[in-house]
Order: C-alpha cells, then structure tokens, then sequence
C-alpha cells in the first residue's frame, strides 16, 4: 500500500473539491439557460397524456 504524506492527500482532495464546485456551477448555469425548453416540454408531454386518457376513457365506455 502506498503511503501518501498528509499534505499530498490535502492537496488531492481540494483539487477535487474544486473540480466538484466548478461542474456543479457549470449543470446549474446550463439548466438556468435550457429551463424554459424544458418547462415546454414538461406541458406538452402532460397534456398528451392527459389527452390519451380522456380518449381512451371515452373509447373504453361501457365495456368490461
């Protein structure tokens, strides 16, 4: 087993800390600038479903 000094560790560890907060940054900012694509998206799927389901219950009536 390879054994590191304190300060190697401390070091590796910050770097990765770093790396962490900056693509965390990064999705957010992405997700601020695709959000309303998203939120069309959102209703657009919701209404077809909702859709489907009127005709499918209109369709469906009066059978077993």
């Amino acid at each position: 087993m390879e054994h590191r000094s304190l300060l190697s560790r401390i070091l590796e560890t910050a770097a990765l800390l770093a790396l962490s907060a900056f693509l965390i940054r990064l999705a957010a900012c992405f997700l601020c600038s695709v959000w309303p694509v998203l939120v069309i998206l959102a209703v657009i799927a919701l209404a077809a479903i909702v859709l489907y389901r009127i005709w499918k219950h209109k369709r469906d009536i009066g059978k077993w």
